[in-house]
């Protein structure tokens, strides 16, 4: 099963890492323990392979629901 980072999920949907953290539903901590866990610096949190798949495809149709300004 592959797996995608937050900088990954952002370039393939066109996003802003923050709106993809946003629509993934995650916090901020939860991405900086994961660095933490699997031995990066806590600020490559965006460099977590934390999304699947299908995962993906909620976090697109979440951004496609909202308006850009």
């Amino acid at each position: 099963m592959s797996t995608y980072t937050i900088n990954q999920a952002a370039d393939l949907l066109g996003a802003d890492t923050d709106d993809v953290i946003d629509a993934a539903g995650l916090t901020l901590g939860e991405l900086e323990l994961g660095a933490v866990e699997i031995g990066l610096s806590v600020t490559d949190y965006r460099n977590v392979p934390v999304l699947r798949q299908q995962d993906l495809a909620v976090i697109a149709s979440r951004l496609d629901a909202r308006p850009y300004l």
